[in-house]
């Protein structure tokens, strides 16, 4: 009777399944065929349901994302429920992608156009139709050359596929496979330059200069063999090409550039006899065509790293591996203001936790930007204790420790502690 009993009670339970929220929309292949028939481009949601953080809102507020641009968009979804793994094997949306959940936009003929992720596809609106805005007012014009690409061959299909694409911002047109694919076909040698604006993306790119550095993809050409002139001439060769539009792409390829430029500085000089001077130059060009895009901002980063002119500022009370500069000194100015407890003698250390054949000298105690004490050893000794001299500190002053610093381990793994104590 119990167990009888045990198992009336056990049913209901065992019968109640939680449903996850799902789109009501079409899947991928009929979405296509809706937008090719209407004439409209199509807007598929690439999401999962079985595993997507609050999936309730995120389709409540798709579905009105979708009744407010009906007479824009054809709504369709690729529904991942296996994960983003299950979504690139299964190869349903043009593109592959790594963070869902995204959005991706295709004309009326199916061609991808853009692809759009993050917080506007996870509360869609203003934003999000601001970022589609262009390449919906350009999709009609879009899918026309594309079809032409597709039909045509040689000359005309190759500027038939790279004004479609012209009419994308790069990062999108660069992941249309289709009319890429056209431009490698009859121009794999890039006379037109076409292959260079979109068919090679940041890591392609770097490829292609590699396989000239080492002598081609099976070339083993290292250090100083490596054949520097013709990977730069190649570089610069696409820099001055007139089909090379937009900052964007000037930014990767004067990237590419520097790369070129660093490579041969390290391996065929010496740190007493290098000039960087190309290298920075390079790097300005970067940081001139745009400071905030990814480019400037790394730009920015090398830059610092290489120019012997800067400084590294350390607040902390440590120094990291990215403090070091590798086979090059650069300068570090240490804040100790707040270990100076009245005039007196001081030993300023640097603990090492990994030594990383780290170099240290020429020790200097600054007091407002200015160097009031030098210990009694050479400038050029290397060592990780002096004993400074401070004399009577105006209030507020900022107190420092100059050294000069470099790494000579390839991991730069030298990192420690910092330590400012009155004898």
């Amino acid at each position: 009777m119990k167990n009888i009993l045990l198992s009336a009670l056990l049913l209901p339970a065992a019968a109640v399944t939680v449903q996850a929220a799902t789109l009501p929309f079409p899947d991928v292949a009929t979405a296509k065929a809706q937008a090719a028939k209407s004439g409209k481009p199509a807007l598929i949601v690439w999401y999962g349901s079985d595993w997507q953080p609050n999936v309730e809102s995120f389709c409540k507020n798709w579905q009105e994302f979708a009744a407010n641009n009906a007479s824009s968009y054809i709504f369709g979804q690729f529904d991942d429920k296996l994960g983003l793994e299950g979504g690139l094997r299964n190869k349903a949306l043009p593109i592959e992608h790594f963070n869902l959940p995204a959005v991706i936009m295709l004309a009326p003929d199916g061609s991808f156009m853009a692809e759009c992720s993050g917080s506007m596809v996870k509360t869609p609106g203003n934003e999000l139709q601001q970022q589609l805005a262009a390449p919906t007012r350009m999709a009609t014009r879009f899918a026309e050359l594309a079809q032409k690409a597709r039909g045509s061959a040689g000359k005309e299909a190759l500027l038939n596929a790279a004004t479609a694409l012209y009419l994308l911002p790069a990062k999108d047109a660069m992941r249309n496979k289709e009319l890429t694919g056209i431009i490698n076909k009859y121009d794999p040698q890039d006379e037109s330059g076409f292959r260079a604006q979109f068919c090679l993306d940041h890591l392609g790119m770097y490829g292609e200069i590699n396989g000239i550095l080492k002598g081609g993809k099976t070339g083993k050409l290292a250090g100083k063999d490596r054949k520097f002139d013709e990977a730069e001439a190649y570089v610069r060769g696409v820099l001055s090409k007139k089909s090379l539009q937009g900052k964007e792409r000037h930014q990767q390829w004067l990237a590419g550039l520097s790369y070129v430029l660093r490579e041969r500085i390290l391996s065929t000089t010496t740190p007493k006899n290098r000039d960087l001077t190309p290298l920075l130059a390079t790097l300005d060009k970067i940081i001139e065509l745009d400071p905030d895009s990814q480019y400037g901002i790394g730009a920015k980063k090398f830059r610092h790293y290489w120019d012997p002119a800067t400084f590294n500022t350390i607040r902390n009370g440590y120094y990291t591996r990215g403090d070091q500069t590798l086979g090059f000194e650069k300068d570090w100015h240490i804040d100790v203001s707040s270990s100076i407890k009245g005039a007196g003698t001081y030993v300023f250390s640097l603990v090492p936790v990994e030594n990383g054949g780290m170099v240290s000298r020429n020790f200097r105690l600054v007091v407002d930007g200015k160097v009031v004490t030098t210990p009694n050893i050479p400038a050029d000794k290397n060592t990780k204790t002096v004993e400074l001299t401070v004399p009577d500190i105006p209030q507020g002053a900022k107190v420092e420790v100059w050294l000069t610093a470099q790494c000579n381990n390839g991991w730069m793994e030298s990192s420690g502690f910092i330590s400012m104590e009155k004898k």
